[in-house]
């Protein structure tokens, strides 16, 4: 029950800043925040992830919705068992991130993100706007791999031979 509160409580709040972002921010204006560390801006993104296949939107929402529908069976697969703690809590970072991105895709066309990292030591993602649901994805994601591959790991428990 607590992963699918986590995915949630990802929607809930994603849906809440997008709005606020949407509705008290125009295109393009930039303010600062913590210690001018970020900087918060409205985007709007077409595509995928740094705005690729943006001029093919009907295809990015169909690839998108196919990839949460298997990522949703995926989860509910694994959610009964016993264990695999660190990967469901990697996938219920995945979907929470991926469902508000999906829906922001089919309610309005694009997704919104709203912040970018400034600074000397972030110089490769200044130009690069985010929102929480793909901190979320990207985080996630490491979880699922170290789940996998993390210590405790060999190579001969996760491929099994038969003799």
């Amino acid at each position: 029950m607590l992963y699918v509160i986590i995915i949630i409580a990802i929607v809930a709040a994603e849906t809440k800043i997008k709005n606020y972002i949407d509705d008290n921010m125009k295109l393009g204006e930039h303010k600062k925040i913590l210690i001018g560390k970020i900087v918060l801006s409205k985007h709007y993104n077409s595509g995928m992830f740094l705005n690729f296949m943006e001029d093919k939107k009907e295809t990015v929402k169909m690839v998108s919705g196919v990839f949460l529908g298997f990522l949703l069976l995926l989860f509910s697969c694994f959610l009964p068992k016993k264990g695999h703690k660190l990967f469901k809590l990697g996938m219920s970072l995945v979907l929470g991130g991926a469902t508000s991105n999906v829906s922001d895709r089919v309610k309005k066309g694009h997704v919104v993100d709203y912040f970018s990292f400034n600074g000397k030591s972030f110089k490769k993602l200044n130009k690069i706007v985010f929102n929480l649901s793909d901190l979320c994805i990207f985080l996630g994601s490491a979880l699922i791999i170290f789940a996998g591959y993390g210590p405790g790991k060999s190579s001969s428990s996760t491929h099994e031979t038969k003799e």
